[in-house]
């Protein structure tokens, strides 16, 4: 399984830290978790097929993370690309109408050409896939239905939290795996309802006892902030602090 981080960090525009993106190549397919902004650019930066992706799996809705979905249907419409497979396309309850307001929106610039985009609805789900599994755990993310991924493939398993406060259901999905990665948005002493600080990151991880600790999703208040002195006062495994383009071979 390879992993590369497309975007560690947020809305706000910051040197080496995009909007949240990962690409992830299981098995034998392409996959995308979550497409914020700018997420298509940096796929053809790190030099991935784009255009032959077989899953793309959004964890919520807000901008940062989904952004880019619109980006790469409008692309995939178009006359130079002559895409045939299907689109697998999931994330929490509301994808559907998600896709559908867009598509309106965007008056109907969205639908594709010469191939089919499937939605799935997921919460609390098991999907058995070609070569691999992926089980979604809903995570807790002010009032929307955000969802966590975790994927396993050959005894090797990735989990990726998207946005999330603390929860038992981050621990149980990052359980063991060979990678974990979670959002770090604000220090210790910005606390933000919703989403998780360093030493919150470290008690998740240290329960889930996982190999490797990735943290992503920085804000820029970060700068001049040592990170690591807090996560290692609770976590003792490896640690990765991403930037754009980090990548991963587990």
């Amino acid at each position: 399984m390879r992993v590369t981080i497309l975007g560690a960090g947020t809305s706000i525009p910051a040197r080496g830290y995009s909007p949240a993106g990962i690409y992830v190549q299981v098995a034998r397919e392409r996959v995308l978790l979550d497409a914020g902004a700018g997420s298509l650019q940096r796929l053809h930066l790190a030099k991935a097929p784009w255009d032959q992706l077989d899953r793309i799996f959004l964890t919520h809705f807000h901008v940062d993370h989904c952004l880019d979905l619109v980006s790469i249907l409008f692309a995939l419409r178009l006359p130079q690309v002559r895409r045939k497979k299907s689109l697998q396309v999931y994330g929490p309850p509301g994808l559907k109408t998600l896709y559908r307001q867009l598509n309106a929106a965007y008056h109907d610039w969205l639908s594709p050409r010469g191939y089919r985009v499937i939605f799935h609805e997921v919460q609390r789900a098991t999907l058995r896939l070609p070569g691999y599994t992926v089980r979604s755990y809903p995570m807790n993310h002010y009032a929307t239905r955000a969802v966590g991924y975790r994927l396993t493939a050959g005894g090797k398993t990735l989990a990726y939290s998207g946005d999330t406060d603390v929860c038992d259901s981050a621990v149980a999905m990052g359980q063991r795996a060979d990678l974990l990665i979670l959002e770090c948005s604000v220090p210790d002493e910005q606390k933000v309802e919703g989403h998780l600080t360093p030493s919150e990151c470290a008690q998740i991880a240290a329960r889930a006892q996982c190999r490797r600790l990735v943290l992503s999703h920085f804000y820029p208040v970060f700068k001049r902030y040592d990170i690591r002195a807090r996560v290692r006062r609770s976590y003792r495994g490896h640690l990765t602090l991403a930037r754009d383009f980090t990548s991963f071979h587990i």
